[in-house]
């Protein structure tokens, strides 16, 4: 199995219709949002360290991280 890192961030009020978003880094997390919408900047989100055991929350939204976790590639389609 090959695992990696996953960013999920949840807003208190939706945006586009959605509370829910997952990323595969922090920087992209900004490359979708703007600092007023997550309400932290990159470098600062960067500072708070791991958010694995521990989500990062303020007023905007939640922001936690965890595992993708895929079986290996085959030639087979997904079931």
């Amino acid at each position: 199995m090959a695992t990696r890192k996953i960013f999920h961030v949840e807003f208190r009020e939706p945006i586009d219709g959605k509370r829910h978003y997952y990323f595969g880094s922090k920087a992209a997390i900004f490359q979708r949002f703007t600092l007023e919408q997550v309400g932290i900047t990159y470098r600062s989100l960067r500072n708070v360290g791991s958010i694995k055991d521990e989500p990062y929350i303020n007023k905007q939204c939640t922001i936690w991280q965890g595992e993708l976790i895929s079986s290996p590639q085959s030639n087979k389609e997904d079931e």
